[in-house]
């Protein structure tokens, strides 16, 4: 839900007429993306996937049929699944409804990167509201949803009059460049849960960063000067939470004098040399210092800035 919530709440904005579907139950399927969802736009275009896209097209064909405001059970063949890249086929249930029937500003505040849940009513197989709670209210469904709810996974649960969504985000790290640093940045971003997205190139990164929210960070290890200046200026158009860029003090200055050369505005919100000033030398330290930087960042947090890195460039 998290991912398609920029696309969704423009599409509200202008009007368009959107139908997002989530999944809420499988049967026979291996692990997946709790997380996914796909919104459907008149003329059959498609934002996000399900199953990484075994379903997008058989989705996407029961909306055109008129089948929207309901709980439906898919089967997932095995041509599907072979697109999916799943081992084998199997079935889930779905949850189909308008962008406009979800509670007024939910898109605003998923895009923001807010936990929430969401309780769809049914009537039989046909959606009869949605309403949202957050973790002030959410006893109010009762114990065992609020113990289902604060487990803090995003996943749902199905009863016979109504489907529990709990939406819980996936901070996205992107990562652009390799070495040491970069790889212990990313074993330390997976014991947190987060989603890391690695490029050693360039190009392919920048329309990722400019569709970041504020959970999402981004950290540049690139040192090639307008290799970094081009994924810094794609971060800076977007809405990451986090721009850390590693490297020495003279290199962090080229690269903002490259950016500003060009004309383009917000460098203040790179972070360079990424970390927090902890005396980090090794590449798990110095790790550890730019998601504790990161972390601090998107909280709003103080950060104190070192006077200069180290003399050996570690950042």
């Amino acid at each position: 839900m998290y991912e398609v919530a920029l696309s969704v709440r423009e599409c509200v904005r202008s009007g368009t007429h959107a139908d997002v579907t989530w999944i809420v139950a499988d049967q026979g399927l291996p692990s997946r993306d709790k997380g996914e969802a796909l919104v459907v736009t008149p003329g059959g275009g498609k934002i996000g996937s399900l199953l990484g896209g075994a379903l997008n097209d058989q989705v996407a064909a029961l909306i055109a049929e008129g089948r929207t405001g309901r709980l439906l059970d898919v089967k997932v063949d095995e041509i599907s699944a072979l697109i999916g890249g799943l081992p084998s086929g199997g079935q889930v249930r779905c949850l189909t409804a308008s962008a406009d029937d979800f509670p007024e500003g939910l898109w605003d505040r998923l895009w923001s990167g807010m936990p929430t849940c969401l309780e769809t009513t049914l009537d039989g197989d046909r959606i009869t509201g949605i309403s949202e709670y957050t973790e002030v209210d959410v006893a109010r469904l009762g114990e065992d949803i609020a113990r289902f709810y604060f487990t803090g996974d995003t996943d749902s649960l199905v009863e016979d009059s109504r489907v529990i969504t709990a939406l819980w985000p996936v901070p996205r790290l992107v990562i652009i460049g390799g070495g040491p640093i970069c790889d212990a940045l990313e074993a330390a971003a997976r014991l947190l849960r987060w989603q890391v997205l690695r490029f050693i190139g360039t190009r392919e990164a920048s329309r990722l960063l400019m569709g970041l929210g504020p959970l999402d960070m981004v950290l540049v290890a690139a040192h090639d000067l307008d290799a970094a200046g081009t994924v810094l200026g794609a971060a800076l158009s977007g809405g990451a939470g986090y721009i850390g860029a590693l490297g020495t003090v003279q290199m962090t200055q080229a690269r903002l004098d490259w950016l500003t050369l060009r004309g383009i505005q917000g460098t203040d919100r790179i972070h360079g040399p990424a970390g927090l000033d902890i005396g980090a030398r090794r590449p798990a330290e110095v790790a550890i210092a730019v998601i504790a930087e990161a972390m601090a960042v998107r909280s709003g947090r103080s950060v104190i800035r070192p006077a200069e890195a180290g003399p050996s460039g570690h950042y």
